[in-house]
Parts: C-alpha cells; structure tokens; sequence
C-alpha cells in the first residue's frame, strides 16, 4: 500500500477510544458535494492567477471563478505577483464580467492605463474605492484628450510618476473626479541630483493638486526629487498626515 492509498483508508475511518476503527460519515465526501458556498470560501484563499486556473476544471468551478466576489481587489501588475491581462479587449471583459459592483481596489500598469479602461471602471465599477495607476515605466501617455469620466467615489489614490513624462495634461482631466480622495501616494524614483546635472522638473503641479483634494487627510511624497518646503507647506494646512 502506498502513501496515498494509505491516507485514502485513513480519511475513510474513525478512531474509537478503544482504539477500534469505524466507517467515517464523511468517507464518501468528495470536493464535488461541497456546497458552492464553501468552495467559494476555498476560491478566495487563491491568487486570481490560480482562479484562471481552477476556472477551467469544470464548467461549476467555471462559474465560481467568475463569482464577483472573488474580484473586490484586483492587481494587474504581473511584475509584482499581479494578474497578467495581454489586450485591452481582455481588460475591458473582466470589467464587465468579473469586476462590476464588487470591485473595491484595482491597480493598473501603464499598458492598460487608457480612457476607454477608466471610463469603463467609471461606468461598471460605482463602488471603486481605491485605485493604483502605475506610470513609472512610461516613455509617453496615451491620448488622454477624450477622457470623459473617472471613478468618482475614490478615498485612496496612488500615482507611480514617470522620470521623464509630465503628468499634468492627465492629472487635469481627472482633477474634478477626486475631490474626495483623502490619501494620497505619489511615488517617485528618487535619485540624488548633483548640483552640475541639469534642473530637475516638476512632473506634477502639486499646488494644483492640492486645491483639487480639499478632503486629503494623509499624502505620501516618496522618491519625488522635486519635492520643496512649499509643497509642504501646501499639504500640511489641512493634512492629518504628511509622509
């Protein structure tokens, strides 16, 4: 008898004081007769990688994995363990199909970073609460020039910044959706600039950023080189919290 069909007899069998054995009630039970509750209480333990995976055991576990509740936080950032998604096409599915309502966190790498993908979540996600927008890889921006909507209800906000993209064309399509964020990230790549090197830019406006956050409450201004006591200043007015 090897391994398995020894924890095959054992799983089968119940220890009884006197040390004799009985049939166990559950000898019989198998993953297919547990309730779709429970398995999907099992799904949620998994990375939405394994999600993909197990959505294609069976047509029942097909349907579980697509159970919105699986996809309240969402990251699409393969690079940090996140869900790779190769075409718009597919993101703007996910968002109709597993995302919607659920959807509270999302994070979202520069590819798919586009004004048909915001207006989307705008449209399908209303209780979208937290977002990430990662920047720091980008050599340029999409068209932005059509951006007509952005989630509305966002309270966390984080934005990677690019080196050597200004933001400003984007941060002011979007400045009349967040005016009740309350935190808010701003990552940068901080480098020690010497004094011969060239003039470092403000990718930015953060004066116009604050003026667009009356509710901010906490703001973390890392690796930004830019950054100045006037900055600050501006933040800490009304801030809780100035990182």
């Amino acid at each position: 008898m090897d391994v398995w069909d020894q924890l095959a007899v054992e799983a089968s069998q119940v220890y009884l004081t006197d040390g004799t054995t009985a049939k166990s009630p559950f000898a019989g039970t198998t993953i297919e007769k547990l309730p779709d509750k429970v398995l999907l209480h099992i799904f949620s333990y998994l990375s939405h990688k394994e999600i993909c995976r197990m959505a294609r055991v069976c047509k029942r576990w097909r349907i579980i994995a697509y159970d919105t509740r699986l996809w309240k936080n969402v990251s699409l950032r393969p690079e940090i363990s996140g869900l790779h998604v190769g075409s718009l096409e597919s993101l703007l599915a996910l968002i109709s199909v597993r995302f919607g309502p659920s959807l509270r966190y999302i994070e979202l790498p520069i590819e798919l970073i586009t004004h048909t993908v915001l207006h989307e979540l705008a449209n399908k996600c209303p209780n979208l609460t937290h977002m990430l927008l990662d920047f720091s890889t980008a050599m340029q921006l999409h068209d932005f020039s059509e951006l007509q909507a952005f989630p509305t209800k966002l309270k966390y906000l984080c934005i990677c910044l690019s080196e050597v993209i200004f933001m400003e064309g984007f941060m002011r399509k979007i400045y009349n959706f967040i005016n009740g964020l309350e935190i808010l990230h701003l990552i940068g790549t901080y480098e020690k600039v010497e004094e011969e090197e060239e003039e470092v830019y403000e990718v930015v406006n953060v004066h116009k950023l604050k003026s667009a956050t009356p509710n901010l409450r906490v703001i973390n201004l890392y690796g930004i080189n830019f950054v100045d006591d006037s900055h600050i200043d501006a933040f800490s007015s009304n801030c809780i919290q100035v990182c």
